[in-house]
């Protein structure tokens, strides 16, 4: 079945022109499409953006999983690959990041099937682009680079959103933004520490209790 694209698909295809911030703040990044390094880890949002509940926001992009490659160009290529592979991967719970943002979005949405969850609810990413390493601290500059270039952007296109940071490196770079809600990563290491399963919870009864 094809997946399809996000309602905000020209705001997400501008990253793929490459993002002119390659050549400038954002050097230290990768765009190597064959190896799967581009700006990826998005999706959803498949209806009307004003119908979105929910944003879901994680750090960056782990090293893409072997075998992952997508198209360099055109621009609208690259993000049906790279739209089409996320989806696919939380949808069928690829790997425990997966597994734990279809956990936290069956909290938040509950009684609704994934695909049924993809129209009201858009997942992205703080940083769009890999680090240099997995894990590896991104700079300052590249995160602020992507938030101005990309991700306001993003967020702006969902008016009727609750948006959720998952783990501290989004929070903070989400930082000024008002009506974040905080809870911890879904991703390894953060996603294992004491509190984590809670911390989901609450986030999702503030979620919850905002749409009332």
């Amino acid at each position: 079945m094809d997946v399809q694209l996000p309602s905000i698909a020209p705001i997400l295809a501008a990253a793929y022109a490459p993002c002119p911030a390659f050549s400038g703040a954002c050097s230290s990044m990768r765009w190597a499409p064959s190896e799967g390094h581009v700006p990826r880890g998005f999706c959803g949002a498949n209806g009307d953006p004003k119908q979105v509940k929910l944003v879901l926001v994680v750090a960056e992009p782990g090293d893409p999983h072997r075998l992952e490659s997508h198209p360099a160009s055109p621009p609208m290529a690259t993000l049906e690959s790279t739209h089409g592979y996320a989806y696919r991967c939380f949808r069928d719970g690829k790997d425990q990041f997966h597994r734990n943002v279809r956990r936290i979005l069956d909290l938040c949405l509950p009684g609704m099937t994934f695909d049924e969850q993809m129209q009201v609810a858009f997942i992205t990413e703080s940083v769009l682009c890999s680090a240099k390493s997995e894990g590896a601290a991104v700079p300052t500059v590249v995160a602020r680079e992507c938030r101005k270039r990309h991700i306001d952007h993003q967020l702006d296109a969902f008016p009727n959103a609750t948006i959720v940071a998952l783990g501290k490196k989004a929070a903070k770079r989400l930082a000024g933004r008002s009506g974040v809600i905080t809870a911890f990563a879904a991703a390894p290491p953060g996603c294992n520490f004491a509190g984590a399963e809670d911390s989901w919870r609450t986030a999702a009864k503030e979620v919850l209790d905002r749409a009332v």
